[in-house]
């Protein structure tokens, strides 16, 4: 059985690829590396309001992106600074080697607020949290 593709999604698809080939080389680059890193940014409107956002942090551009872009995460709120940072400790192995006993005792929450809140540029976008490092 083969799958037919809708009309309404050819045009969807059309219309992109002539807003997309309407941008700059720059632009291009830069709409591909939010593509490449993203999973929730997927329309021409959405990459132009994220776009149009990130400019308020000084990110304009691939390389700027590429140098800060730090994760996404679905939701906003506590949690989702809870979960970054633990991801964050673990990835950079920041906390060093402690015992499971000393790593199960770590308040996530508070070391955002304590260590990282000034360190990351935090984006909520379309029911996602997106965080970027600032000292760039």
């Amino acid at each position: 059985m083969t799958a037919t593709l809708s009309p309404k999604f050819i045009k969807a698809r059309e219309d992109f690829a002539a807003w997309y080939d309407n941008k700059s080389d720059d632009m291009q680059a830069f709409i591909d590396v939010i593509s490449d890193r993203t999973y929730h940014i997927i329309d021409k409107d959405e990459y132009d309001a994220f776009i149009s956002e990130l400019e308020c942090y000084g990110i304009t551009d691939a390389q700027t992106f590429e140098d800060v872009f730090q994760g996404e995460h679905e939701g906003y709120g506590e949690h989702v600074l809870t979960k970054f940072t633990e991801e964050f400790c673990d990835d950079t192995g920041i906390l060093g080697d402690l015992s499971d006993i000393a790593m199960n005792c770590i308040d996530y929450n508070q070391v955002w607020y304590y260590a990282f809140q000034h360190d990351f540029n935090v984006v909520e976008f379309k029911g996602n949290t997106y965080f970027f490092h600032n000292n760039y």
